[in-house]
């Protein structure tokens, strides 16, 4: 992905009532994100609850979003991370299969890769098996508590690696970013990696640091909030920019009070998509806690001249 700094969203996985996986609603997410500037998607991510959904289930929602996007602009990467390696690299066949754009994995987090060598030995079967798909490791320490220098990662990878594309990096470590930005740099002022960072708390250091794009929950709802503080950003307005990013911190902060991913997910239901419930172990909101919720966000500037539609089932 070149060019201008893109937005990239994990989905959410769409469910029904009863819990079952509900692929109708794909197409209705994809047009939505079509709408807003959304440049790619990033499948069964955590924000899709990927390791609370089967591996069929998994299979079938890659394919659906693939199947969707094909007539569009937008990129499909398929999160194919899994504690059983081997089940990372069947999902992986069958994204590069199916016609995905790129497919990324997380490290396992039950057995953990101790150091970067074992890490990679875990990489390279899924990498294989998606041929020369472009391959980003997701590195996200705080949910798989597999906390490794990435800087040595994609050294070290790169040899054995070959699709090796970059890092989706959900990790706070400002100075890792850097480092991994800029390995290779021959004085171009960028390195040889792609890093999409995945922090939305301060997704405008990304953009400074030179990111070429970002990964985020809240772009789901509120991408036309980032992208508008990208545009200040570009343009030279760092004042704007930066009020942008603490407006996204307070958005941020109202849905951490209701429990992050089921209020999240609430918000698509306030813009007509809804993608249904969560899977245990989270738990949904009440209909009076999403009252509250759509009526603390519509207070808040990043959803300025957004209508929100409380419909409570």
């Amino acid at each position: 992905m070149a060019g201008t700094f893109e937005l990239i969203t994990p989905p959410h996985a769409p469910l029904n009532t009863d819990g079952s996986l509900n692929l109708s609603i794909v197409e209705r997410q994809a047009e939505h994100f079509s709408t807003t500037g959304i440049a790619g998607v990033f499948v069964s991510g955590t924000t899709g609850e990927s390791l609370s959904l089967t591996v069929p289930e998994r299979l079938d929602l890659a394919k659906r979003w693939i199947d969707v996007c094909r007539e569009t602009d937008i990129d499909v990467i398929v999160q194919v991370g899994h504690n059983c390696v081997e089940d990372a690299r069947q999902m992986a066949e069958h994204a590069q299969s199916n016609g995905a754009d790129a497919i990324a994995t997380m490290a396992p987090s039950f057995l953990k890769p101790a150091n970067v060598d074992e890490l990679i030995n875990c990489c390279m079967p899924v990498a294989q098996a998606a041929g020369d798909l472009p391959f980003y490791l997701y590195d996200i320490p705080v949910m798989t508590d597999v906390c490794l220098p990435m800087p040595e990662f994609l050294s070290k990878a790169k040899e054995q690696i070959p699709n090796l594309k970059g890092l989706k990096f959900t990790n706070p470590d400002l100075v890792q970013l850097q480092e991994c930005l800029h390995l290779g740099d021959a004085g171009s002022g960028h390195g040889d990696f792609e890093i999409l960072f995945g922090c939305d708390e301060f997704m405008l250091a990304g953009v400074m640091f030179g990111c070429p794009g970002a990964v985020g929950s809240t772009y789901n709802f509120a991408a036309s909030h980032y992208r508008a503080m990208v545009d200040s950003f570009e343009s030279g307005d760092v004042a704007a920019a930066r009020t942008g990013q603490y407006e996204a911190v307070r958005m941020i902060r109202t849905l951490q009070k209701y429990s992050f991913l089921p209020a999240a997910k609430s918000v698509m239901s306030f813009l007509g998509i809804d993608c249904g419930p969560v899977r245990a172990p989270l738990n949904n909101l009440s209909p009076a806690q999403k009252s509250l919720l759509r009526a603390e966000l519509q207070q808040l500037p990043a959803f300025a001249g957004v209508h929100l539609e409380l419909a409570v089932s």
